[in-house]
């Protein structure tokens, strides 16, 4: 069984120093970093989502929508936050990008359900910024397209604390399986551990 890792928008915007941090993402970024490579080695396919916004993006404050401008398409703010860096085979989506639209789930006006099908992905775990905005909104979608999801609770990061448990315990209320990244790699099939070591 093919499984994915969703990295939703870990961009500089939305880190410590960008214009919508979420909260305490310095934390995140070295145990995700080194949770990719160890989901490599694993063969788990690796999506990253990105905002990807037009510079008149319907969310922004200076059209009327309730966030500061962020993660405008091809501006600094819109790349992947260092350490982090999609390596090839990776599946990078962007998203948000037509004016109208919240744009918080990957799969939302994008081909990322297609993509992983073809791929054979049956199993998606799910992680990244915020927890309550897009990665709520990905884990969501990627339930109703049939995969079967598992939000990943030590490597998500909120706007709010306080929203964290509140949209766990959604998420778990509709079916998606909520764990630590840890015991997500532990349940890999041992046909795939042993897959990805012979490829080497």
């Amino acid at each position: 069984m093919t499984r994915a890792l969703i990295v939703v928008d870990v961009q500089r915007d939305f880190c410590e120093g960008g214009t919508l941090a979420a909260s305490e993402t310095r934390s995140l970024l070295q145990p995700l970093g080194e949770y990719l490579a160890a989901a490599r080695h694993l063969g788990t396919k690796i999506v990253f989502t990105q905002d990807w916004h037009p510079p008149n993006h319907s969310s922004f404050a200076t059209e009327g929508g309730p966030w500061p401008v962020h993660c405008v398409a091809g501006s600094p703010g819109a790349e992947l936050m260092p350490p982090l860096v999609a390596e090839a085979g990776d599946v990078v989506v962007h998203k948000g990008q037509m004016r109208e639209g919240a744009g918080y789930s990957g799969f939302e006006s994008t081909s990322l359900t297609e993509q992983l099908r073809k791929l054979g992905v049956q199993e998606a775990a799910v992680c990244g910024v915020a927890t309550e905005y897009c990665v709520r909104a990905t884990a969501l979608d990627a339930a109703k397209a049939g995969f079967r999801v598992t939000a990943l609770r030590d490597l998500i990061r909120p706007v709010q604390l306080a929203a964290v448990e509140p949209t766990l315990q959604e998420l778990s209320s509709q079916g998606i399986e909520i764990t630590d990244s840890r015991s997500w790699l532990k349940t890999a099939p041992q046909g795939l551990r042993h897959g990805s070591s012979a490829a080497r």
